[in-house]
């Protein structure tokens, strides 16, 4: 089975790459004129929302089982 830090990690740098990935191209970007960079940004946002809610999900049971 998979160590919990390790999966905690991962989860951890994906959510925050995801989120600085996200607001790099919606400042650089032309995200007013260029769909494809626009929805780029919306799919990177919603990688880091879905990786915030499951840290805390991770965190949860974490905290049940400890």
């Amino acid at each position: 089975m998979i160590p919990f830090p390790l999966i905690f990690a991962t989860v951890l740098a994906l959510t925050v790459l995801s989120g600085i990935a996200a607001m790099v191209v919606a400042f650089v970007g032309n995200t007013r004129s260029n769909e494809t960079h626009r929805r780029l940004v919306e799919v990177l946002a919603q990688i880091a929302l879905l990786g915030a809610g499951a840290l805390i999900t991770l965190l949860g049971r974490a905290a049940d089982a400890g």
